[in-house]
C-alpha cells in the first residue's frame, strides 16, 4: 500500500510540473530550475514526495571559426545533435519536523566512437542530500553548487534562449580552441566536487551561506601517492595544480524597490593548493608553483514586469573555468551582463561576456593574458505544454600573446604570435521536450 501511495504522489507531482510551463520557468539547468531543485517541498510531518523531471534536446546549426581550415583539412560547419537528462528528487519530513531529501542530475554521456548507441551512458553530473528546517536553514552535502554560486544565482542572465547562452550548447558546435571559457562560481569545476554547504533562512530578505570542500574529489577521493585527488603535497604537476581546503561564503538579498524586483548577491571564495615537493631550484619554467585561489564575486538582477537586466562581476587569483594561476601570472576579471523580455509564452534577450585571465602558462611571457569576449542574441517560445523551440546567433573572440590557441600549446621564442587569435560565429536552433 505504501508503495502505491508513493507512486501516486510521484505521478501527481509529475503531472503538475509538466502542465505549468512558462517561458523562463522551464529552463532545465538554468538558475530558475536549479533553485527549484535545491528547495525543499512543503510537507506534512511523516510525508515523502518523489518527483521526476526529464528533458530531451534536439538542435542544429552552423558554425565557422578562423581556425577551422588547416593543412590537414577543413571542419564542416553543419551541426546536428541531441541528448537527454533526468532529474529525480525526493523530499521528506520526520514527525519531529526535520526536513531531508536528495536531488540528482543525470546526464547522457555522448559517445565519441563509431556512433554506436552502446557508447552512450548516463552519469551523475551533480547531486546532493540535504537536511534542515525552515528555522535553522539547510545543509547540502555532495557535488553541487557552493554557497557563493547559490547566492549570486540569477545574475548570469542565461535563460533568455532556454539553453544558457555561453553556459549552454554553443560549445557543442565549436572546437575547444574557439570556445569562450565560462568562469563563474557556477562553473563545472566548482560544482562537480564534494562539499558541505549551509544556507540560512531568509531574514528581512537576506540569506547567508557558507561552504567547505576538503579536496578536488568526486565520489570517494583517491588516496594513492600518484594522481592523488587527496594530496597535500606532491612532485607531480597533475597534483600541484589542484586546489584544496576550498571555502566560500556569501549573502543574497531578494526584495523590491516599488514595482522593481531586486535580487543581489556577493561573496568570497578561497582555497589553498597542493604544495610542491620539488626542490626550490626546480620550481621554474613548467614547474612554476601555483597561487592560492582567491576570488570576489558580485551580481544582481532587476526585474520590472516582463523585463529584466542583470550582471555578474568576478575578479581575483583564478584562471579560466575554475583553474588556478601560477605565480607571476596576472589575476583575472570576468563580466557577464544581459537583458531579457517575456511576451506571453516567449522570451527574448541577449548576453554579453568578457574576461581577461592567465590562460596557458608560458615562462617566456608569464604576464601575458588570455582575452575573451562574446555576444549572443536569441529567444525561446513554449509552443505547447512541455515543448519549447529556441534559436540564437553568437560571436566570440579569443586572443593570447605567447599561446597557440588552435594547437593548445605555449609558443616558442620567435613565434609568439602564431595561432594566438581565434574568432568564432554561428547560429543555433532547436527544440526541447521537458516533463
Amino acid at each position: 500500500m505504501r508503495k502505491i501511495m508513493l507512486a501516486a504522489t510521484a505521478i501527481a507531482g509529475f503531472a503538475a510540473l509538466s502542465t505549468n510551463a512558462q517561458a523562463g520557468d522551464m529552463m532545465l539547468g538554468s538558475d530558475s530550475f536549479a533553485a527549484g531543485l535545491a528547495s525543499g517541498a512543503a510537507l506534512a510531518p511523516g510525508d515523502i514526495t518523489v518527483r521526476l523531471r526529464a528533458a530531451m534536446w534536439i538542435e542544429g546549426g552552423y558554425q565557422v571559426d578562423s581556425g577551422n581550415k588547416t593543412s590537414a583539412g577543413k571542419n564542416s560547419g553543419e551541426f546536428l545533435g541531441s541528448y537527454v537528462r533526468l532529474y529525480p528528487k525526493f523530499d521528506a519530513k520526520t514527525p519531529g519536523g526535520l526536513e531531508y531529501g536528495a536531488t540528482l542530475e543525470l546526464r547522457m554521456n555522448s559517445g565519441t566512437g563509431a556512433g554506436s548507441s552502446g557508447s552512450d551512458t548516463m552519469y551523475a553530473r551533480r547531486y546532493n542530500a540535504y537536511v534542515g528546517t525552515p528555522t535553522i536553514g539547510r545543509f547540502f552535502i555532495g557535488p553541487e553548487n557552493n554557497a557563493l554560486a547559490r547566492q549570486v544565482a540569477g545574475s548570469t542572465m542565461e535563460d533568455f534562449d532556454y539553453n544558457g547562452g555561453f553556459n549552454g550548447d554553443f560549445s557543442a558546435q565549436q572546437p575547444a580552441y574557439a570556445q569562450y571559457t565560462w568562469t563563474t562560481p557556477r562553473s563545472g569545476g566548482f560544482y562537480t566536487t564534494n562539499k558541505i554547504v549551509y544556507i540560512s533562512p531568509a531574514f528581512s530578505g537576506f540569506t547567508f551561506g557558507a561552504a567547505f570542500e576538503p579536496n578536488a574529489s568526486v565520489g570517494e577521493p583517491a588516496l594513492a601517492s600518484g594522481g592523488n585527488q587527496n594530496a597535500s603535497s606532491s612532485t607531480l604537476n597533475s597534483n600541484v595544480s589542484q586546489r584544496r581546503n576550498t571555502y566560500d561564503f556569501g549573502v543574497r538579498y531578494a526584495g523590491s524597490l516599488g514595482p522593481v524586483a531586486v535580487t543581489a548577491g556577493a561573496g568570497y571564495l578561497g582555497a589553498g593548493r597542493v604544495l610542491s615537493n620539488q626542490a626550490a631550484s626546480a620550481q621554474t619554467g613548467s614547474n612554476t608553483p601555483y597561487k592560492n585561489l582567491s576570488i570576489v564575486s558580485v551580481g544582481g538582477r532587476l526585474t520590472y514586469g516582463p523585463a529584466a537586466v542583470g550582471g555578474l562581476f568576478t575578479t581575483g587569483a583564478i584562471n579560466t573555468g575554475a583553474g588556478m594561476i601560477r605565480q607571476g601570472q596576472k589575476d583575472a576579471s570576468m563580466i557577464i551582463t544581459g537583458a531579457q523580455y517575456i511576451i506571453g509564452q516567449a522570451i527574448f534577450g541577449f548576453q554579453y561576456v568578457t574576461q581577461t585571465a592567465g590562460g596557458t602558462f608560458n615562462s617566456l611571457t608569464p604576464r601575458s593574458t588570455l582575452r575573451e569576449y562574446g555576444i549572443a542574441v536569441g529567444g525561446a517560445y513554449d509552443f505547447a505544454p512541455g515543448a519549447t523551440v529556441y534559436g540564437d546567433v553568437f560571436y566570440d573572440a579569443r586572443h593570447e600573446f605567447g599561446t597557440n590557441l588552435i594547437a593548445g600549446t605555449a609558443n616558442a621564442a620567435g613565434s609568439l604570435t602564431a595561432g594566438n587569435k581565434v574568432q568564432s560565429r554561428g547560429v543555433q536552433i532547436g527544440t526541447s521536450f521537458h516533463w
